[in-house]
C-alpha cells in the first residue's frame, strides 16, 4: 500500500511538471511565503527587459537574483516574511536602491521602479516604504506582525472566550478575536457568521487540521511559543483554493539571522502581589509563571540559519471554595438519628394481601434516654465491609448539620513546556530547505484540575472528586523544498506530519479500589480498579462521588502525507506576468 502511494505520488508530480510547462501566464501565491513582484521602466515610460534585480533579504543578507523578462517583468518568490531591499542593474542607467520593502506571508508585494539614464556607479536610492496594497488577488484578511501583538496585552493562564483553551500559557491565536469579522464562540471561533469548525489553521502555509475538531487551537496555543510567531495572517473572504474552510489562520516562526540574536522572559502572577478583596479575609491563592527564551542566527554565513525557543509555564491555584453535603460521622457508623426520617430494616419486609410491611431499623446496644429503643441506627454488624472501605476517606464535616456541612477546596495545578526549532538552508541561487519543529506538552501537577472558574473542580478530596489526569501534546513537523527552475517556473514541495494526542487517564484506577474493598465479579480494567462511581437522591442527600468525566479514555489523531492534503505538491506555482514562450 505505501509503495502504491509513493508510485501515485511521484506519477502526480511528473504530471505537474508537464502541465506546468504549458501553463498560461498567471501568478499564484506560493503557500505560506511572500513574493515581490513588479515592472521596470525607463524614464519614459517604457518596459526594460534584461535588467539584473536583486532581492537581498536584510535579516540574513541572502540574495536571490532575476532578471526582467521581454515585458520588462520579475517576480521572486517565495521569499520569508521580513525587511527586503530591491536593486536594479543595467548598463546605461543608474543602479536604483528600493529599501525597506516589506514582505508579509501569504502576500504578493508589487514594487514597480523606473531608471534613469546615466552610469551604473551612480547609485539612486529610494528609502521611501512602497505602498503595502494587495493587487494580486481579491482575498481579504489581515496581518498581525510580531512588532504589534508582542506591544498588545496577552493574559496568560486565563482561558480565552470563545477559544476553548481554558488555563494554558500566553496564546498567539487569542489575537484573531480582534480582527473583523471573527467572533467568539464554538470553542475556536468563527469567522463571518460560518458555523462552527469550518476554519483551518495552517503553519507556514500547511494545514494543521484535527480530523475531529476542524480549526483545532491547541496546537498552536500549547504548542507555539508568543515568542516564535513572526506573524499571523486571517484570511476572511476570497480565499485562494490553497485553504480549506470558511477562514483561515495561517502562523509564520520566526527564522534566525545573520547575526546572533537571543532574548529572556519572565512573566509572574503571585499571591503577595495581589489584594485582598472586600470581603474575603485572606487572598486566594495563584500562582503563575511563564519563562523561557529565544536564539537565532547562523550557521554558515548566508546559508545555513536556526532559530530555536522555549517556553514554560507553571500554575498553581486553589479551586473555588464550595459547601458540599457529606454524611455525618454518625450516619457513617449507621446512627442516622438526625435524618428527621425513619428507616427500615429490608430483611424485614412482609407482604399480606399485597400490603408490605418492615420493621424500623433499630439497635438497643446504642440506645439513648432520648432514644431509649435504639431507632433509626443500624447494627454494626449488618453495615456492608464493602461500604467501609469505600466511605473510609470521607473528609471530617467542617460544620455541624446534614446538608451544606463540608467547606473545601483543592490545588489545581498544570506545567506546560514548548519547544520550536526552525532550519533554514539557501542550497543555491535558486534553491532552499527549510525544516520545522514543535513540541507542546500541557498535563497537570497533580490530580486535581480546573478548567475555567464556569467548571470548578469539586471540593471534596480524591477519590471522591469527579477529576481524572489529562496530558494534551501536540507535534508539528515540516520539510518545505523551494526551487526556482527557471525565471518564470517555481515550484514548492512541502511535507507536513501533525500529532495531536490526549491521552485521559482515571485518577484513582490505581489503587485497586475493587479488590481493596472485597467487590468481586467486575470486568478488569477501569470497571474493577477505580473508585466507584455514585449518585445519592432524596432529601439532604449527599453529594455525588466522581462520575463519568473521569473515566479514562484517548483522542489520538495523526495526520500526515497525501491522506490529508498535508503533502503539497505544486508544479508551477508561479509563472511571471508577460513571460514570453520559448
Amino acid at each position: 500500500m505505501k509503495t502504491r502511494r509513493l508510485i501515485n505520488i511521484l506519477f502526480l508530480s511528473a504530471l505537474c511538471i508537464c502541465i506546468g510547462a504549458v501553463s498560461p501566464n498567471v501568478f499564484a501565491q506560493i503557500g505560506g511565503s511572500g513574493s515581490i513582484q513588479g515592472t521596470v521602466t525607463d524614464p519614459g515610460g517604457a518596459v526594460v527587459p534584461g535588467a539584473a534585480v536583486v532581492v537581498t533579504n536584510v535579516a540574513t543578507k541572502v540574495e536571490i537574483s532575476k532578471q526582467t523578462n521581454d515585458s520588462g517583468v520579475y517576480v521572486i518568490a517565495p521569499l520569508q516574511p521580513g525587511e527586503y531591499k530591491v536593486v536594479v542593474t543595467l548598463a546605461g542607467f543608474q543602479t536604483l536602491i528600493q529599501e525597506n520593502v516589506i514582505v508579509d506571508a501569504l502576500t504578493a508585494v508589487t514594487v514597480n521602479l523606473s531608471l534613469k539614464v546615466g552610469a551604473v556607479t551612480e547609485t539612486v536610492t529610494v528609502s521611501e516604504a512602497p505602498t503595502q496594497l494587495n493587487t494580486s488577488d481579491s482575498r481579504l484578511g489581515t496581518t498581525i506582525r510580531n512588532e504589534l501583538y508582542t506591544n498588545l496585552p496577552l493574559a496568560m493562564g486565563t482561558a480565552v472566550a470563545g477559544s476553548g483553551i481554558g488555563q494554558g500559557p500566553r496564546n498567539p491565536g487569542a489575537f484573531i478575536f480582534l480582527l473583523p469579522g471573527v467572533t467568539e464562540g464554538n470553542r475556536w471561533g468563527q469567522v463571518n457568521g460560518a458555523q462552527g469548525f469550518s476554519k483551518d489553521v495552517f503553519i507556514e502555509g500547511v494545514p494543521i487540521t484535527d480530523p475531529i475538531q476542524q480549526g483545532e487551537g491547541r496546537t498552536i496555543a500549547l504548542g507555539v511559543s508568543v515568542e516564535a510567531v513572526e506573524q499571523f495572517q486571517v484570511e476572511t473572504s476570497g480565499t485562494g483554493v490553497e485553504f480549506n474552510g470558511q477562514g483561515s489562520e495561517n502562523y509564520t516562526i520566526k527564522s534566525g539571522g545573520a547575526n546572533f540574536h537571543g532574548s529572556g522572559f519572565e512573566y509572574l502572577r503571585n499571591t503577595i502581589l495581589d489584594a485582598r478583596g472586600f470581603f474575603p479575609a485572606i487572598r486566594p491563592v495563584e500562582h503563575q509563571n511563564e519563562f523561557g527564551g529565544t536564539i537565532g542566527g547562523p550557521i554558515v554565513k548566508k546559508k545555513l540559519f536556526f532559530f530555536f525557543s522555549y517556553d514554560g509555564w507553571r500554575y498553581r491555584v486553589t479551586s473555588p471554595t464550595q459547601i458540599v453535603s457529606i454524611p455525618t460521622l454518625k450516619e457513617r457508623s449507621g446512627d442516622f438519628t438526625e435524618l428527621g426520617v425513619s428507616i427500615y430494616d429490608p430483611l424485614t419486609t412482609v407482604c399480606v394481601g399485597g400490603n408490605c410491611t418492615r420493621t424500623q431499623f433499630s439497635d438497643p446496644t446504642r440506645a439513648t434516654a432520648a432514644n431509649p429503643l435504639g431507632l433509626n441506627i443500624i447494627p454494626a454488624a449488618r453495615i456492608s465491609a464493602i461500604s467501609k472501605i469505600y466511605q473510609s476517606l470521607l473528609p471530617i464535616p467542617t460544620s455541624t448539620g446534614i446538608s451544606n456541612n463540608y467547606l473545601g477546596q483543592v490545588p489545581v495545578g498544570y506545567d506546560n513546556n514548548s519547544y520550536n526549532l526552525k532550519i533554514d538552508y539557501n542550497l543555491t541561487n535558486s534553491q532552499s530547505i527549510s525544516g520545522l519543529y514543535t513540541y507542546g506538552k500541557r498535563s497537570q501537577s497533580g490530580a486535581y484540575r480546573e478548567v475555567s472558574s464556569a467548571f470548578p473542580q469539586s471540593a471534596l478530596p480524591l477519590p471522591y472528586t469527579d477529576t481524572r489526569l489529562v496530558a494534551e501534546i501536540p507535534k508539528v513537523f515540516q520539510v518545505k523544498h523551494n526551487w526556482s527552475i527557471s525565471p518564470f517556473l517555481v515550484n514548492q514541495l512541502s511535507f507536513g506530519f501533525n500529532h495531536f494526542f490526549v491521552p485521559i487517564t482515571n485518577a484513582t484506577s490505581a489503587d485497586k479500589w475493587s479488590e481493596k474493598s472485597g467487590l468481586k465479579g467486575l470486568p478488569p480494567g477501569d470497571a474493577s480498579d477505580a473508585f466507584l462511581e455514585a449518585t445519592f437522591g432524596g432529601t439532604n442527600s449527599p453529594s455525588g462521588w466522581r462520575a463519568t468525566n473521569s473515566r479514562d479514555f484517548e483522542d489520538n489523531n495523526y495526520n500526515y502525507g497525501e491522506e490529508q492534503t498535508f503533502l503539497q505538491i505544486r508544479f508551477p506555482v508561479s509563472k511571471d506576468p508577460g513571460q514570453s514562450e520559448k
